[in-house]
């Protein structure tokens, strides 16, 4: 493998033999965009071939919040309750909660809940953060909630609740908290980087997600504005915009929200650990085989709903919690299966290419969701996949 020189700005890290184009990618990007800094790592075939870091202050070591990433680690404990006969998909929500059965709740499925179909996309009045840190009162009130639109009927993003309802699965089939949970089951036995509680002892290594960098002076293309939440919408319904600004200060930057363990929002972790997870995912990594059966990511990566979103007003996929390829998330085969953060964050695992990927970047992007860059690089891995010398 090789290394690459440099100070903080410069592209620092490894890269297999072959995979280079990549390393030369991060380095354009670099050069074009001096506040851009970002982690990216790939694994191919369960081995790691890139492994990059640059940009001011760019570590390979340091993690950050990734905001909606954290839902794909929280996917992968769901689909592993799934494959061990703990959770049926096709089973009643009311069945394993059955307080969840209120307001004409009864017949909702996990299938349906978990590719937000459920219409429970907030409660009314809306979450404040100290409710929404502590989930015992969030399952309760969303337990409670009329949907806010009818169950199957169409799908929109459920941004915070889908976290609860996955939690409260977790706590009444196995006891555990979810992110006790994937730390005992998933992060801890295969040496992988993400939390989605952050213990305190890793509290050191966190480093802040930055705000969006303005456009250097003279520059003639137009700011993008950050996205307006009014609170009496259904989107901003989605993210509790009637109780705070999730993104002034970003969420992810609270140590609160961090310690709480939020299934949906509140992981950290480094482009190392996000690619590692999606490896242990869809193939052997180690001599470990994978985390998941090959039937299992089948059936949890098939798409459930796509179309009009009604909360992110676009047109969206969704598998069992993990978004699926579109127009926008270029993941890579129409296998790919991951999910993007409002920050910018994306984590990705592709079976078609035996290909997994992770894209930390320092800065939160605008609009929201999966840096452009990111995407830039996974598709430079998978063409030096396809290249014969590309061999991990």
């Amino acid at each position: 493998m090789t290394m690459s020189d440099g100070d903080g700005a410069a592209v620092q890290g490894y890269v297999a033999p072959g995979y280079e184009p990549v390393r030369e990618a991060l380095a354009a990007m670099l050069a074009d965009d001096p506040s851009y800094a970002a982690q990216f790592c790939a694994y191919a075939a369960g081995r790691p071939v890139v492994d990059l870091w640059g940009g001011p202050d760019a570590s390979g070591s340091s993690i950050q919040a990734v905001f909606s990433v954290t839902k794909a680690a929280s996917a992968v404990c769901m689909a592993l309750l799934v494959e061990r006969g703990v959770l049926d998909l096709d089973a009643t929500m009311a069945r394993y909660w059955p307080q969840f059965a209120q307001a004409g709740k009864e017949s909702v499925t996990l299938r349906v809940a978990l590719s937000h179909q459920a219409g429970l996309i907030g409660v009314e009045p809306q979450l404040t953060l100290a409710e929404l840190v502590d989930h015992d009162v969030c399952a309760a009130r969303l337990a409670a909630q009329r949907p806010h639109w009818r169950p199957g009927a169409a799908h929109g993003y459920h941004g915070l609740t889908i976290g609860v309802l996955m939690d409260e699965l977790v706590r009444r089939t196995d006891g555990r908290p979810l992110a006790r949970f994937f730390a005992d089951e998933v992060a801890g036995p295969r040496g992988i980087d993400f939390f989605i509680a952050v213990p305190d002892e890793q509290e050191p290594r966190v480093v802040d997600v930055l705000p969006p960098a303005p456009r250097p002076q003279g520059d003639p293309a137009p700011d993008v504005p950050a996205p307006v939440l009014e609170p009496d919408s259904l989107t901003g319904m989605a993210f509790a915009a009637a109780a705070q600004d999730p993104f002034d200060p970003p969420i992810g930057n609270l140590r609160a929200v961090r310690a709480a363990g939020l299934p949906a929002v509140g992981g950290a972790g480094s482009a190392r650990g996000l690619a590692r997870l999606f490896a242990c995912c869809i193939g052997r990594v180690d001599d470990e085989p994978p985390l998941l059966e090959r039937d299992t990511v089948a059936a949890v990566t098939q798409i459930q709903t796509a179309g009009e979103d009604l909360v992110l007003g676009m047109p969206t996929r969704f598998a069992v919690v993990f978004q699926k390829a579109d127009a926008r998330l270029r993941y890579g085969s129409h296998q790919a299966f991951g999910h993007d953060g409002a920050a910018g964050a994306i984590a990705v695992g592709d079976p078609w290419h035996d290909v997994a990927y992770g894209h930390v970047p320092r800065r939160m992007s605008l609009p929201g969701g999966a840096d452009e860059r990111g995407l830039r690089l996974a598709a430079a891995v998978k063409a030096c996949v396809r290249t014969e010398g590309a061999m991990p």
